[in-house]
């Protein structure tokens, strides 16, 4: 295959895409001169359709037709046996080896065609008779000469390398020096946005900027690496050198992915600190270290881009490869989709998709038998979805899933306004109580998070499984704070039948419920047999205490679901105790997004109906927005503030609405009343709140982590069953012990923050 262009109203278009050759490779720079010498229409400017839209300017597209015109007449020349003079001349041959390789070289290197004239030589003939075709020879020659010499394209090859550079330069695209690929260059029309979110550093001196664009409905996530990108020409062609060699000698079948990455990170620093003692470069502990992460992210990881990205775990949640070439985009947190300036050919998203599949050898394949493969990077704690053909039309395609180290806690999102304080409270006072909780909401939701934060509620007094198909909730961050949480890897839920070596999600849940009480949390449940699966489970169990969650956008969305796709009766649906819906919002066209309880509903088990406990009232502003409590008149229960509520008095003035029902079931087994619960809920709420006040307040991200808010709701459940009398809490007293106690917590814990925050100035700390 090669160009094929075609002149439409003055432009000339080239259709990139089908020419297979790569935009602006050198196979494609020559085939493309080659082409448009051929071609006898004019035109003004030149296009070029590949997975974007490049148009030169008129300049540059002035040159390039300034060089194929030129192009075009020494090709007419080396065709005109008449300037190479009598056939018998014994130069004849080398006149016409001169003008073939000229032409050749045109479309390679015109300084290398410039240089095959300039060392050409040829002898005066002695014979008169031949004199005249030598004097027509070396005109035309010097005339080919001259009009190399004083085209625009030339001084520009001369000043750029070669005319790869020169195509690129006038494309606006930028080269990665050390990578066969380029990126897109910064938009002139990009503007800052004035919000503090919007910039940020990650880890090993990445920084994060985030861009409205004039005229584009989404924004620029620019992610930089200012190390790497002002790297000297010596730093550069040793980094390109070291990332040529280790892409060559490793070897897929005899590397463990899952743990070479920090390995060659830690060999590759020191070779580079060696090898720049060689050389007499300066280079300092962190350029070593980004220079070894640059190139242990091609060689053995999934790319620099993506490797850079997954430091964005608290904002990014997913990143996108629609094919080769296509820029990559990203789910912000609160900034939604946005475009990258970042790509990858064909050969990168080759070697970056191979080291991916090789963590799931031998178990799982991803070849023309197996086109779609999902693989949990636990590194990068990403989780990767991957297609090829016939899955696709031929490109590779991936999406990735992030998720953070650690998981969200209840503190965290209210400084994210998912909910209120007291929503908070009574869904950790539920799901200590063992009700069974379908999670619903769309994609990028944030279902799993929030699956994965009622684990902090649930405490380490309960035997907890997560079962999944990938490890997307972090079992080893709760493990080592005292859960007893195991993990179970079973078939992907989104496949009907044994088509693996693994065991389906059914057989493992019912296995695990058979060998003792358990707390089970189905991740992602979507396929047929699943969603029956759970159900039978919630209805031949009861009471089983079971977490899950689904694709669903309402109520009576999964009604449908469960009855017209599923083949079960939504009466099924009455075995679970709650459902949570979660939406993603904003306000306003360019309003960030948020991620919030939109509708909460328990199960009347005995009248087989919905009730609805908690309802989103979406207003003009989120600070204006609340989610209402449904089952209590008292304005606290939707407030957003719980700092000046005394539970103790509020014991006096509880005014329900209705009893819900998960909570009244709950209550009559264990013959506690129901407002002691309703008491809980607020009082654990306000603990929350406090917490992720003092956080803010204090400038400590750390209060809103596992440790401190495992550290405080630890302190609180013990206290709740020390003041219990007659199934009664004394509020009055927990009170003032809490405050006391939360104050000592807090001034511990500063006190560590602030002594960490000096040791980490400190040089070599």
């Amino acid at each position: 295959m090669g160009c094929k262009p075609s002149v439409k109203g003055g432009k000339l278009v080239m259709d990139c895409l089908t020419c297979g050759l790569g935009l602006y490779s050198p196979e494609c720079i020559n085939s493309h001169i080659r082409t448009l010498a051929l071609l006898g229409a004019n035109w003004v400017k030149n296009r070029y359709e590949e997975e974007l839209i490049i148009e030169f300017a008129d300049d540059k597209s002035s040159t390039v037709r300034e060089y194929v015109n030129l192009v075009r007449q020494i090709e007419s020349l080396m065709n005109n046996p008449g300037i190479y003079g009598l056939a018998h001349d014994e130069n004849y041959p080398r006149r016409k080896k001169l003008i073939r390789t000229v032409y050749e070289y045109l479309s390679m290197d015109p300084l290398l065609a410039v240089k095959t004239i300039q060392d050409y030589a040829e002898k005066p003939p002695l014979k008169p008779v031949y004199m005249e075709a030598y004097k027509t020879f070396r005109a035309w020659v010097n005339g080919i000469l001259k009009g190399l010499t004083e085209c625009k394209m030339y001084s520009q090859v001369q000043q750029l390398g070669d005319l790869r550079q020169v195509f690129i330069s006038f494309a606006g695209l930028q080269t990665i020096l050390f990578i066969k690929s380029f990126k897109l260059p910064f938009p002139e029309n990009a503007r800052e946005i004035p919000l503090p979110e919007s910039a940020y550093t990650l880890p090993y001196g990445v920084n994060v900027k985030i861009y409205s664009l004039e005229g584009a409905e989404a924004n620029l996530y620019h992610i930089t690496n200012p190390l790497i990108d002002s790297l000297s020409p010596e730093l550069e062609l040793m980094l390109k050198e070291a990332i040529m060699q280790e892409m060559h000698i490793l070897s897929p079948e005899k590397t463990d992915y899952r743990t070479v990455f920090d390995d060659k990170v830690i060999e590759l620093r020191q070779m580079f600190m060696e090898r720049s003692l060689e050389k007499n470069i300066v280079l300092n502990d962190e350029l070593a270290l980004a220079l070894a992460r640059e190139c242990a992210s091609w060689s053995v990881g999934v790319g620099s881009p993506l490797e850079n990205m997954a430091l964005d775990k608290e904002n990014v949640t997913d990143i996108y490869v629609d094919g080769e070439n296509t820029p990559l985009y990203i789910e912000h947190a609160r900034f939604g989709l946005c475009h990258t300036l970042m790509r990858y050919n064909r050969d990168l998203l080759d070697d970056s998709f191979r080291n991916i599949v090789s963590l799931t050898h031998p178990l799982r394949k991803f070849d023309s038998q197996n086109p779609v493969l999902d693989v949990q990077i636990t590194r990068l704690g990403m989780r990767a979805h991957l297609q090829r053909e016939p899955a696709t039309f031929g490109p590779l395609q991936g999406s990735f899933r992030l998720f953070r180290e650690s998981p969200f806690t209840y503190p965290e999102y209210l400084l994210c306004d998912s909910f209120s304080p007291f929503y908070a409270g009574y869904d950790d006072v539920m799901t200590r109580l063992g009700c069974s909780v379908g999670v619903m909401g769309l994609k990028g939701t944030g279902k799993t998070s929030f699956t994965a934060a009622k684990i902090l509620a649930i405490g380490t007094s309960k035997r907890i499984i997560p079962v999944q198909d990938i490890e997307e909730i972090p079992v080893t961050a709760y493990r080592k704070r005292g859960f007893h949480i195991a993990s179970v890897r079973v078939q992907s839920s989104d496949v009907e039948g044994a088509t693996t070596q693994e065991v389906d999600l059914v057989a493992m849940a019912n296995a695990l419920l058979r060998v003792g009480e358990a707390c089970l949390i189905i991740n992602e449940v979507r396929s047929r047999t699943a969603v029956q699966g759970v159900l039978n489970i919630l209805n031949t169990q009861p009471g089983v205490f079971l977490l899950y969650n689904l694709h669903a956008q309402s109520l009576h969305d999964v009604r449908d679901r469960v009855e017209l796709v599923f083949g079960m009766p939504a009466s099924s649906l009455f075995a679970t105790d709650r459902f949570s819906f979660i939406q993603k919002i904003s306000f306003g066209r360019a309003g960030l997004n948020y991620r919030v309880i939109e509708n909460e509903f328990e199960t009347d088990q005995t009248e087989h109906k919905f009730v609805e406990i908690f309802q989103f009232e979406h207003k003009d502003a989120m600070e204006n927005s609340q989610l209402k409590c449904s089952f209590l008149r008292n304005p606290e229960a939707s407030a957003r503030d719980l700092s000046k509520v005394n539970t103790s008095s509020l014991a006096k003035s509880l005014d329900f609405n209705y009893v819900p029902p998960a909570l009244e079931r709950r209550a009559k087994r264990t013959g506690t009343p129901v407002n002691e619960y309703v008491l809980e809920a607020f009082f654990k709420g306000r603990m929350y709140q406090e917490i992720t006040t003092a956080s803010e307040k204090l400038n400590n991200p750390y209060l809103r982590g596992m440790d401190f808010v495992l550290k405080c709701n630890s302190f609180v459940n013990n206290k709740l069953k020390e003041y219990e009398n007659d199934h009664a809490v004394d509020y009055r007293t927990l009170e003032k012990e809490w405050a006391e106690v939360f104050r000592q917590m807090l001034a511990e814990e500063t006190k560590n923050f602030q002594s960490a925050a000096k040791s980490a100035e400190k040089p070599g700390k």
